[in-house]
């Protein structure tokens, strides 16, 4: 168990360090983006690969049910901490850098990510229906297509030269004072390839070079929770429910805070909802899609034995911890969602969203 502790540090820690680079290297890239764009689709979809990657690798790993499961609970795991906890915890950060009391966020932004959230949501539940099929996961994928169309042109109004022009010029003389074991252990990419300023090429090296760190981080997280799961003799589900989810989520949490920091709060606030939507449909879509191509339909109609004892649960829903899940991440959902469309986050605020978390992993495990 100790070295299966050490192997997730390592993958978050790959993960948390990558995260700079990657958010300098996105920073230049999108300067010219419109506020509330960055997040829910740049951001969201690097921060969200190790969730793609996870998906990917369980269900091509057990060809079942339970492994779909296993990539479905870390996405419902990472999606719950991703709306509720990386605002709270970046809206701390945020008050002690800049003594910031109130998070503003942009109504619009929330209503419109909030319903895309919600619908994916809903089309998740259409897999009870039909079935994991080609066709299913097509309409998913398509999903997050028409929402990055619709942002981009919903937000897409304000040009930021000005705003980002700085960005433009940015030379590394302070990041080469870095000694060479210093940056390998920071992993500050851009000294690594020994960059001296930062432009379009470099920041797509930079980036295709952090997915790739993710990813292998991502693998390694895989294989440490099959072998906790083993050990401890729990159901797959709760495994990468709680390991999965948590660690995965660590890129969505670096790009928020520092979002948040420099006062992006609609980027931090839309990178989680993007990435959320991003795992729904791209993260679940994608591999069911590519599974699908090879292998027959897999059916969610199926009863999982949680912890190898009957509860509650049992006699809701028909005992389907993906339907039971499900439905109750929809509530969540809409809770929060309902909260945040006041466009503040502040101090009042956080106790509640923290509680309502928390209920709803209670209300997940009892049911």
């Amino acid at each position: 168990m100790i070295i299966s502790f050490i192997k997730i540090f390592i993958s978050i820690y790959l993960m948390w360090k990558v995260s700079s680079s990657f958010d300098l290297a996105a920073n230049f890239i999108t300067k010219n983006m419109g506020d509330g764009i960055k997040g829910p689709t740049v951001n969201a979809v690097a921060s969200s690969l190790p969730e793609l990657m996870i998906s990917f690798l369980f269900l091509f790993f057990y060809k079942d049910i339970e492994g779909f499961s296993a990539g479905y609970a870390t996405i419902i795991g990472s999606s719950a901490f991703n709306i509720a906890i990386i605002p709270f915890i970046a809206f701390i950060f945020a008050y002690r850098k800049n003594k910031i009391k109130t998070f503003n966020i942009n109504k619009n932004i929330v209503k419109q990510d909030g319903f895309f959230l919600l619908f994916s949501i809903i089309l998740l539940g259409l897999g009870f229906v039909v079935g994991l099929n080609l066709y299913y996961a097509l309409l998913l994928i398509v999903t997050y297509f028409f929402y990055v169309f619709f942002i981009y042109k919903k937000r897409n109004t304000t040009k930021l030269k000005d705003k980002n022009k700085e960005i433009c010029n940015i030379k590394f003389e302070n990041g080469l004072t870095y000694t060479m074991s210093k940056s390998l252990i920071n992993l500050r990419l851009f000294n690594l390839l020994g960059f001296k300023k930062i432009n379009y090429l470099n920041s797509s090296i930079v980036i295709l070079i952090s997915v790739l760190i993710i990813s292998l981080a991502c693998y390694n997280l895989v294989i440490v929770v099959e072998e906790i799961s083993n050990t401890l003799g729990i159901n797959l589900f709760i495994s990468a429910f709680f390991i999965a989810a948590i660690s995965s989520s660590i890129p969505d949490t670096i790009l928020s805070i520092k979002d948040a920091q420099h006062n992006k709060f609609n980027d931090s606030f839309s990178n989680t909802y993007g990435s959320n939507i991003f795992d729904i449909c791209i993260g679940l879509g994608l591999p069911v899609f590519v599974y699908s191509i090879f292998y027959p339909p897999i059916s969610l109609d199926v009863p999982i034995d949680r912890l190898g004892i009957t509860n509650f649960g049992d006699n809701i829903l028909g005992g389907n911890l993906i339907m039971w899940s499900l439905l109750i991440l929809f509530l969540f959902t809409l809770i929060i969602t309902i909260v945040y469309r006041s466009g503040k986050i502040s101090f009042k605020t956080l106790p509640f969203i923290l509680a309502t978390y928390f209920l709803y992993i209670i209300a997940l495990i009892i049911f």
